[in-house]
């Protein structure tokens, strides 16, 4: 039986690599973006549901990016992804939306962890970095309210916990991207403009990373085939921000010699490594597509793409 999915933040990373994936799927797909509607007002959100009548929602959409992002709009972020995240969540509840994908950040994770890896149920355990707390807090509400819904109303919000996500369709703004974008970006200007290029910060905080498409791959799976409503860790292996940097530089063709670094800049939370054992368990055949793999598609993608990409 067809059903009717509802997937909002359609125009951005994951929702574009959704649309590519699903395009001989036989379900009815509405990938929304900001100009269907602004999720931050609830009249609006009620009146797309109405409109639509979605057996199914993928709620990607957020106020989001990079650490100096949200270092300066720490306000803006919390709110507006307070409001997105409980107007979908009311609408979904009111028009008897049974099933949905909720995706967090393993950003929303403590700053200083029991222990490490963390894994699924130490989300709450304590405060989350200060550099990102406005956006932590506001994905760690999204969850309880999933867990509330769940229980109260015998739904199933499952939510999914990535690390970095990277590759094609990503937002590659030189102020505002993510770290593996935005490096691309500016030694791609480092080469166009055969200049130096200094890294952000010491290089030593440790990241994980995961491929656009693997992670829309793994919210399909969720989607129609996890049955229970415990939240999943998406996790691939874990790299200094210095060793990424020589990795990008490398893969691009920029001499590594000329790499120098600015510690005046902040670099954020140290470490912050989650457990994906519950992924594997849950979904053994499943493979990461390596960094290295993924990094040479995101460049290649990137330079391709380069004049109607956002940046």
């Amino acid at each position: 039986m067809q059903k009717k999915i509802i997937v909002t933040g359609g125009s951005g990373m994951i929702g574009s690599c959704l649309k590519d994936i699903v395009i001989n799927d036989n379900n009815n797909w509405f990938f929304l973006s900001s100009k269907d509607c602004d999720l931050t007002n609830i009249d609006s959100v009620n009146e797309l549901f109405t409109k639509i009548q979605p057996d199914y929602v993928i709620h990607l959409a957020a106020n989001v990016g990079g650490l100096f992002k949200n270092l300066r709009e720490r306000t803006k972020i919390f709110t507006d992804n307070i409001r997105m995240n409980e107007n979908i969540l009311e609408a979904c509840n009111n028009h008897n939306v049974e099933k949905g994908v909720f995706c967090l950040s393993s950003c929303i994770f403590p700053h200083k962890p029991s222990k490490y890896p963390m894994n699924e149920t130490m989300m709450h355990e304590s405060e989350p970095h200060s550099s990102n707390e406005g956006y932590a807090y506001s994905k760690r509400m999204m969850e309880m309210q999933c867990r509330n819904y769940n229980q109260q109303y015998n739904r199933k919000y499952i939510c999914l916990i990535p690390v970095n996500l990277y590759g094609p369709y990503d937002n590659f703004n030189l102020e505002d991207s993510h770290v593996i974008p935005g490096l691309i970006h500016r030694l791609y200007n480092a080469i166009e403009n055969n200049g130096d290029f200094q890294m952000y910060g010491t290089g030593k905080p440790l990241r994980q990373f995961v491929y656009s498409y693997d992670f829309s791959r793994i919210i399909l799976k969720t989607l129609f085939e996890y049955n229970d409503t415990k939240s999943i860790i998406c996790c691939n292996d874990e790299i200094s921000i210095k060793d990424l940097t020589y990795l990008i530089s490398n893969t691009m063709g920029y001499d590594t010699d000329k790499i120098t670094n600015d510690a005046s800049k902040s670099d954020g939370c140290l470490k912050k490594t989650v457990d994906g054992s519950y992924f594997k368990k849950i979904y053994p055949e499943f493979k990461y597509r390596s960094l290295e793999d993924g990094i040479k598609e995101t460049v290649s993608w990137f330079k391709e793409n380069y004049d109607n990409c956002r940046k």
